[in-house]
């Protein structure tokens, strides 16, 4: 038997009709205003962001030293096996659509569907790369499912296809490493390389992988690791976990040595499986 209700607790929501007529204006914001100015928004964006992007890279490139070290060698990975995948976390996607092309590399690259999206499929498009739309999206399995399918009949159908993928994107958590690009290696039978651009100086972004933004007058260094062989044949299936997670923690390992070279404190997030869990 419920007990008799005090005289407040029968006393009416008075904020109720507010809190209602709020929920309403939100959802008529969300789904039927904010879509009127966003569209036009985004068309602008994707004119104006990517010559506003270049012309500020050709100054961080001008005004920088870059330290390219061993990163010709992805060229040479490319060419002694027709392709590859290269591997980097999504912090430093800022240089990539600049930087690549200006160590003259043509990527192919994945792009997400949203009008954020079309920025930055135009950017990299008019960096030289080739741009699929798709997403990495947990809600668009199928989608995913998808455009996985279109990059790995596009390397085993086009010579010398170099996939550049973050793989901690695009919504992470960050430093933890996605299958996709390891799984389009393993079907196309390419090599996999790891790589990384970080700088000096920067500003971070207020975005879900605080992605960095390097200044002009800067010190510019690029990594390479690899290549690495996806496991084949017997025991392959057994092997590609373990495979996945060297992947992850020497791309960590990579991470880590660019902050040590630039004097620089390591993010607290940028740890192993193993130390995250210690």
């Amino acid at each position: 038997m419920q007990p008799p209700q005090t005289a407040e607790q029968r006393q009416p929501d008075e904020q109720a009709p507010a809190r209602r007529r709020q929920t309403w204006l939100v959802r008529t914001f969300r789904g039927k205003v904010r879509p009127i100015f966003a569209r036009p928004l985004a068309k602008l964006a994707a004119a104006i962001v990517p010559p506003l992007y270049m012309a500020y890279m050709r100054l961080v490139w001008a005004t920088s030293r870059v330290d390219s070290g061993n990163f010709h060698r992805l060229k040479e990975i490319v060419a002694q096996h027709n392709g590859a995948v290269a591997l980097l976390w999504h912090e430093e996607i800022s240089t990539v659509a600049f930087g690549y092309a200006r160590a003259g590399l043509s990527p192919h690259t994945l792009a997400s569907v949203g009008q954020s999206g079309e920025v930055i499929a135009r950017l990299l498009a008019r960096c030289g790369f080739v741009v699929f739309r798709g997403g990495s999206t947990t809600h668009r399995s199928r989608r995913r499912l998808g455009i996985l399918r279109t990059m790995i009949t596009h390397m085993r159908t086009t010579d010398l296809v170099l996939y550049g993928l973050t793989v901690d994107g695009s919504k992470g958590p960050p430093y933890r490493l996605k299958t996709g690009g390891v799984i389009i290696a393993r079907e196309c039978h390419k090599p996999v390389a790891l790589v990384r651009t970080w700088y000096k100086r920067y500003l971070r972004l207020p975005t879900w992988d605080r992605m960095a933004l390097p200044l002009p007058f800067n010190v510019i260094k690029y990594y390479l690791k690899g290549p690495y062989f996806v496991p084949e044949g017997e025991g392959a299936e057994a092997g590609f976990e373990p495979f996945c997670k060297q992947l992850e923690d020497d791309l960590i390992d990579l991470a880590a040595q660019s902050y040590d070279d630039m004097a620089q404190a390591r993010p607290a997030n940028l740890v192993k499986r193993e130390g995250e869990e210690a």
